[in-house]
């Protein structure tokens, strides 16, 4: 699998892997989503997600034309039975990418860069023949993907999405 993305500039924004352990350019985002960490505690995570073979997790981030992180979407390669679909053969399993982590440094900006980030991440998954993406529970900061991939998306339990690819 080629969990690489090429460097991608949409509507302003640049879409890239973020493979540094330096947590710094990022700080501001990780900071926002976890409020109760140490910045050990996020330089280890950091350095867990990043120093793992590609196969297995990873960073994407947004940047602005100023190179400024806009947003961040930290994911993990997952298989899981596909009887979660509801698929009969319960054991069968279905490889994906997981949404562990997702955010914007600003509501303004929110939709857009969740829509580029995770419109990247499904390019990513059908790219290397993946069947589904998994995603945080839906709310009005996913309007545009809900839009696009309307027909894909199954609500499983209310608490995580999943867009099926094939």
């Amino acid at each position: 699998m080629s969990s690489q993305i090429q460097e991608k500039n949409q509507t302003g924004l640049i879409i890239k892997n973020y493979e540094s352990h330096n947590i710094y350019p990022l700080l501001p985002l990780l900071s926002q989503e976890f409020p109760n960490w140490t910045i050990d505690k996020i330089k280890n995570y950091v350095k867990l997600v990043t120093s793992k073979n590609k196969e297995v997790a990873g960073i994407l981030v947004a940047q602005n034309d100023a190179l400024y992180n806009v947003g961040m979407l930290i994911y993990t390669l997952q298989t899981v039975t596909s009887g979660l679909f509801g698929n009969s053969k319960k054991n069968k399993f279905a490889n994906g990418i997981v949404v562990e982590n997702l955010n914007a440094s600003s509501p303004i900006l929110q939709k857009q860069v969740f829509f580029l980030l995770i419109d990247e991440i499904i390019q990513l998954a059908i790219s290397n023949k993946y069947e589904f993406v998994e995603l945080p529970r839906f709310d009005e900061c996913y309007e545009l993907i809900k839009k696009k991939y309307e027909s894909k998306i199954s609500n499983i339990n209310n608490f995580r999405i999943f867009i099926k690819l094939n």
